[in-house]
C-alpha cells in the first residue's frame, strides 16, 4: 500500500474523533435503572448511586432514573443514598461487556424500621429492554464446564450452535463466517488455506478444515483468562460488521483492589485414559505493587489507580489416537518463542518442551489505569503458541510419525484502548491493536533444504496395508499475517429517549505465505519470489498489503413500551496495490486464459476511489416490552463479509503437470446475508425463564470454485456463485442460581441449505459443480439438544449432609444430543443421480455426557485447597463421525469388515487393509477421566 493511502485512512479516522461520531462497543457495559419510594411508590430525584471500586456514579433526574455508562465489565457493590432515607446496598452486581444492567431500587424512609439495608444484586432473567436474542455465561458457569479450557468449550453448549468435526457453525452458517472478539477486538484469521486443491486434495483439505488441523483460527483466551462469553447471533448493531452468522464477544478479566491468584493441574494419566493429557493454569491479579505501595511509601504519590492481571497455561495431549511409536522414537524439543512487548520477555525464559500430538501454550496480561473520574486505559497482551502433529492430517503415515507434517503456530496481539467519560451519560473510546500470526508446516521441522530427494520411495507401501512405510512427505508451508487496526468511538443519551452511537474503524493488513511441494525434486519452480526460492516442484506464494474499514452509526430510541434500534454500516475494501503488478497481471491471464477484465475496471486504485465503491448494511431491531416479565422482539439487519485473502490472491502458476490447481480471483465481491428474527422471552418465575425465537437467512455471492473454461491446465478459479439458506428456531429454559441450583436447557431447529458446504467443495466433487439446486449443506444438523446443570455450596456456607458440616463442593454435568449429519447414499457411480442424492442420507445420531466434580478445603482466610474430577463422554459412546473417513454411504453406518468398497464393488474392507481404510477418527474420542488439584488465593 502507498504511504499516502495510509495517511488517507488514518485522516478518515481522525475525522471522526473530530467530529465526536462513535461508539465503543465490546469492553464496557451500562448500568440503569428507576429508584422510588418504598412506602409511596413515587420517583426520588437526586439519589446518589455509586459503583464502588469503578470511581463511577450518577445523580438520579426528576423521574428518579439513573444511567452510568463506561463501567468496565466485573461484580460491583452498588451503594444508594438519599438525605432522609436509609442507605441501600447492592452486592454482586454483574456488568457485563456491551450490556445494559437494569437495577431498580426502593429505598425506605429514616423513620421506617428495618432489620437490613444490604441486599445481593442479581440481574434480572429477562432484559425487557433486548431487541434480540443472544446468550452470555459468566466465568462461574465457565469454571463449573467439564474439562473447560476456552470459548470453545461454551460455544459447544449455545443455542443454534453445531459442532462438526473440530470447527462450530452457527445458525447454519459457513464456519469462518463467525467473528470472535476479545475485548471488542477482532482476532480472526483471514489468510485462508494456500496450495493445490485436486479431486484427492481437496478431499483431504475439507477434512482437514473441519477437524481444525488445516488452518489457524481465532486468538485462543484460556478459560482463566474470561470474565464472560458472550454469543450474538442476530439483531447486531451497525457496529458489528464483516460477520456473516454471528459475533462472540469474550471479555477477559482485570485486576482489582486485592490480590486473587490459582494454580491448577489437572490430568488424565492417573485414571488411565489413554490420552496422556497434562494441563497446567495459573492467574494472579490486583493493585500494582509498585505504584500502589512501594513509592508511596518513598514518598511518591502516582496519581490514580495501576491493577494488573495475568494468566497463562499450558496444555500437552497426544488425544485418544495415537501414532504408533517404537523404542527408539526421540520427539522434537521444541521451544516457545512469540513476538509482541511482552515477546522477549517470554522468550527469555527460555521455556522448551518435548513434542506430542497436540501442545498449547497460552499467555495473556492485562493492565489497567483509572486516573480521576474521566480516564480509563488498559493495555492487553494476548499471545498463544502450539504444536499440532494429528494423526487425523497423516494418518496413512501411522507407523512413521516422523515422515508426516506437523504444524507450529504462534499468535500475539498487543491492544492499547482509551475511554474518556464525559458525564454519565456519554464517554469517548478510542484503542489501536496489532494482531500477528505465524504458521510453517513441515515434517520433522526441518527447511525445504534438508528434505529427502524425491524418487518413486518417497512414499512406498511394499506389504500393501494401507500403511506408507518408506519415504516421507513432500509439502512446506510457511505464512505470516500482521494486522494493525483502530476504532475510535463516541456515545451519549443526547435525548431523553434517543441515545445515539456512531464510529469508525480501520485495518491494514499485511499477508504472506509460501506453500512448496516436493521441496527437492528434479524439476524445479525457478520462481525467486517467497521464501526459500529455487526449491520446489510448485511455489504458491503471496504477498499483499489490502486494507479495510467501515463507518457506522446507530440510534437506541427508548420510548414507553417500545425500543426501536435503527443503524446503518458503511464498509469498504482496498485491494492493494500487489495483484495490478504486470508480474501478477500477466501470469493471472495466462494461467486462465482469460483477459484480467478486473484490472481494467478497477483502472482507478487509489484508496478514496475505492472507499466510494462500499457497501450499506441496513439494521433494524424493535422491541415491545408488554409487562415488566415478558418482552417480545423482531429484527432484521444485512450482513457483509470480504473473502479470505487466499481467494482474492492465491498465487496463479501454469502447469500442465500440477492436477487441480486454483487460482485467485481479484474481482470478487463480499458475501452477503440477509437475516430475520423474531422472538420473546418470558419471565415464569423469578429464577426461571423461557425465550422462543425464530429466525431465517439467506446468503448471497458465497465463494466457490469453477473450473476456468477453455483453459489447458487443470485449474480453478475462486467465484462467487454460492447461495445458501438457513430457518430455524431455538427454546432456551434459564434458571437463574438460586438454592444452589442453576442450569439452562436449549433446543434449536434448524434447516440449512445450499449449493456447496465450502468453498473447495466443487473441487472434492467435480460432478457436482454448478449445482441447480439447494441441498442439505454438510454441516446441517437439524436437532440439537443442550443441557447443562450445576449443583454448587460455597466456601463459606453453612451447609450440613447427614447433620454433618460439609461446605465448599459442587457437581455440575452437561449432555449434547445431536440428530445425524446429511450424506450422500451410494449410487453405483451414476454421476447425474447423485445430484439429485446428494447429501439426502442422515447419519446416526449424536451424544455425549460430561461431568465435573469438586470439594474444597479452607486452609487459611484466604488460601484453600481444591481436588477436581472431569469426565468427558461419561458413557462412553461411540459417537460416528461423519467426516472420520470410514462411513459407509451404502449401508449408512461405519465400515465393517466384508463391506464392499463403493469405489470398485470387486473390493471388500479386509483384514489385512481394513485399519488403513477406516480411520479412528471415525468415532468421536471416548471417555477421559482426569483428576485435578487447584489452590486458590483469593
Amino acid at each position: 500500500m502507498k504511504p499516502n493511502s495510509v495517511r488517507a485512512g488514518l485522516c478518515l479516522v481522525l475525522i471522526v474523533v473530530t467530529i465526536h461520531h462513535a461508539f465503543a462497543g465490546g469492553t464496557t457495559g451500562i448500568l440503569k435503572g428507576k429508584i422510588t419510594d418504598i412506602r409511596s411508590g413515587e420517583s426520588l430525584p437526586l439519589v446518589n448511586v455509586l459503583i464502588l471500586g469503578s470511581g463511577r456514579g450518577a445523580v438520579t433526574n426528576d423521574k428518579g432514573e439513573y444511567q452510568v455508562v463506561g463501567i468496565t465489565p466485573g461484580s460491583y457493590a452498588v451503594r444508594v443514598s438519599l438525605l432522609g432515607y436509609q442507605i441501600l446496598e447492592a452486592k454482586k452486581v454483574m456488568i457485563n461487556a456491551d450490556e445494559t444492567t437494569v437495577m431498580n431500587f426502593k429505598l425506605a424512609s429514616t423513620e421506617i424500621e428495618m432489620e437490613g439495608v444490604t441486599v445481593e444484586g442479581t440481574r434480572p432473567l429477562v432484559d425487557v429492554t433486548k431487541t434480540a436474542g443472544d446468550q452470555t455465561y459468566s466465568k462461574e458457569k465457565i469454571e463449573s464446564l467439564p474439562n473447560v479450557k476456552g470459548y470453545e468449550d461454551v460455544l459447544a453448549l449455545q443455542a443454534g450452535v453445531v459442532k462438526f468435526g473440530s470447527k462450530f457453525f452457527l445458525r447454519g452458517g459457513r464456519a469462518n463466517e463467525t467473528q470472535i472478539l476479545v475485548d471488542g477486538v477482532p482476532v480472526n484469521d483471514v489468510g485462508g488455506v494456500t496450495g493445490t486443491a485436486g479431486t484427492s486434495t481437496a478431499n483431504e483439505q475439507l477434512q482437514q478444515i473441519y477437524s481444525g488441523s488445516a488452518t489457524g483460527s481465532a486468538l485462543s483466551v484460556s478459560a482463566n483468562a474470561i470474565q464472560s462469553v458472550s454469543v450474538s447471533s442476530s439483531g447486531l448493531d451497525a457496529e458489528f460488521g464483516n460477520a456473516q452468522s454471528g459475533v462472540v464477544n469474550i471479555t477477559t478479566k482485570g485486576g482489582g483492589d486485592d490480590y486473587d491468584g490459582s494454580v491448577h493441574y489437572r490430568t488424565d494419566e492417573i485414571a488411565s485414559s489413554g490420552f496422556n493429557s497434562h494441563y497446567y493454569a495459573g492467574d494472579i491479579g490486583g493493585p500494582e505493587p509498585i505504584t500502589r505501595y512501594l513509592l508511596p511509601a518513598l514518598g511518591v504519590e502516582v496519581p490514580g489507580k495501576l491493577a494488573f492481571f495475568m494468566s497463562s497455561t499450558f496444555d500437552q495431549s497426544d488425544g485418544p489416537y495415537h501414532f504408533n511409536t517404537s523404542q527408539f522414537y526421540s520427539p522434537l524439543k521444541r521451544k516457545i518463542r512469540f513476538t509482541g512487548l511482552f515477546g522477549d520477555i517470554l522468550n527469555n525464559l527460555g521455556f522448551t518442551y518435548s513434542d506430542r500430538q497436540n501442545n498449547t501454550y497460552s499467555f495473556n496480561t492485562k493492565i489497567s489505569y483509572v486516573v480521576g473520574e474521566s480516564d480509563q486505559f488498559f493495555f492487553r497482551y494476548s499471545a498463544d503458541a502450539s504444536s499440532t502433529h494429528p494423526l487425523s492430517a497423516g494418518y496413512n503415515w501411522r507407523d512413521f510419525s516422523d515422515s508426516t507434517a506437523s504444524t507450529v503456530r504462534m499468535k500475539t496481539q498487543n491492544m492499547l484502548s482509551w475511554t474518556h467519560i464525559l458525564g454519565t451519560n456519554a464517554l469517548l473510546k478510542a484503542y489501536v491493536s496489532r494482531q500477528e500470526r505465524e504458521a510453517t508446516s513441515s515434517v520433522g521441522g526441518l527447511s525445504p533444504d534438508l528434505y529427502s530427494i524425491v524418487t518413486e520411495l518417497s512414499a512406498l507401501d511394499p506389504n500393501g496395508n494401507g500403511f506408507n512405510d518408506l519415504g516421507t512427505g513432500q509439502s512446506w508451508s510457511t505464512s505470516n499475517e500482521v494486522i494493525w487496526n483502530s476504532k475510535v468511538d463516541y456515545s451519549a443519551q443526547v435525548h431523553e429517549y434517543h441515545f445515539l452511537k456512531a464510529g469508525a474503524e480501520y485495518y491494514y493488513e499485511h499477508v504472506q505465505s509460501t506453500a512448496i511441494s516436493f521441496p527437492l525434486n528434479a524439476r524445479r519452480d525457478t520462481s525467486q519470489r517467497g521464501a526459500y526460492p529455487g526449491y520446489g516442484y510448485a511455489r504458491w506464494v503471496s504477498n499483499n498489503m489490502p486494507s479495510r474499514g467501515a463507518l457506522y452509526v446507530q440510534d437506541n430510541i427508548e420510548l414507553t413500551g417500545i425500543n426501536v434500534h435503527v443503524g446503518l454500516r458503511y464498509d469498504f475494501y482496498y485491494l492493494g496495490d500487489q495483484v495490478f503488478s504486470s508480474d501478477f497481471v500477466s501470469r493471472w491471464e495466462a494461467a486462465t486464459r482469460e483477459k484480467a477484465d478486473w484490472a481494467d475496471s478497477l483502472r482507478n486504485r487509489s484508496f478514496w476511489s475505492q472507499f466510494i465503491r462500499g457497501k450499506i448494511s441496513p439494521r433494524l431491531s424493535i422491541g415491545y416490552p408488554i409487562s415488566s416479565r415478558t418482552v417480545f422482539y423482531f429484527n432484521y439487519a444485512h450482513f457483509l463479509q470480504y473473502p479470505d485473502r487466499n481467494q482474492y490472491y492465491q498465487d496463479p502458476i501454469s502447469d500442465k503437470k500440477i492436477d487441480g490447481n486454483y487460482v485467485g480471483n481479484p474481482a470478487l465481491r463480499p458475501m452477503k446475508t440477509v437475516q430475520y428474527e423474531a422472538g420473546f422471552d418470558q419471565l415464569l418465575f423469578e429464577d426461571l425463564s423461557l425465550g422462543i425465537r425464530g429466525y431465517y437467512k439467506d446468503t448471497f455471492d458465497d465463494i466457490t470454485t469453477q473450473p476456468v473454461i477453455g483453459s489447458p491446465y487443470d485449474i480453478s478459479k475462486f467465484v462467487n456463485l454460492d447461495y445458501a439458506s438457513a430457518r430455524g428456531f431455538e427454546v432456551i429454559i434459564s434458571k437463574q442460581e438460586r438454592d444452589h441450583i442453576q442450569g439452562s436447557l436449549g433446543y434449536t431447529f434448524q434447516l440449512a441449505k445450499g449449493r456447496t458446504s465450502d468453498p473447495l467443495a466443487a473441487a472434492a466433487s467435480p460432478e457436482l459443480n454448478g449445482l441447480p439446486r439447494e441441498v442439505r449443506l454438510d454441516f446441517d444438523q437439524q436437532h440439537t439438544l443442550n443441557l447443562f446443570v450445576s449443583y454448587r455450596v460455597g466456601p463459606r456456607e453453612e451447609y450440613t449432609v447427614f447433620g454433618l458440616p460439609f461446605n465448599y463442593w459442587g457437581v455440575s454435568l452437561t449432555w449434547t444430543y445431536g440428530s445425524g449429519f446429511p450424506y450422500t447414499p451410494y449410487n453405483r457411480g451414476r454421476t447425474l443421480q447423485d445430484v439429485y442424492l446428494k447429501n439426502t442420507g442422515n447419519g446416526p445420531y449424536t451424544s455425549d455426557v460430561g461431568v465435573s466434580v469438586h470439594k474444597g478445603f479452607r486452609l487459611m482466610e484466604k488460601l484453600s485447597l481444591v481436588f477436581t474430577l472431569d469426565i468427558t463422554n461419561l458413557l462412553n459412546r461411540s459417537n460416528v463421525d461423519i467426516n472420520g473417513g470410514g462411513f459407509n454411504n451404502a449401508t449408512g453406518a461405519p465400515y465393517i469388515f466384508g463391506d464392499y468398497d463403493p469405489n470398485d464393488p470387486k473390493d471388500v474392507y479386509a483384514w489385512n487393509s481394513f485399519d488403513a481404510r477406516v480411520s479412528p477418527y471415525t468415532f468421536s474420542p471416548p471417555r477421559q477421566i482426569l483428576l485435578g488439584m487447584k489452590i486458590n488465593w483469593e
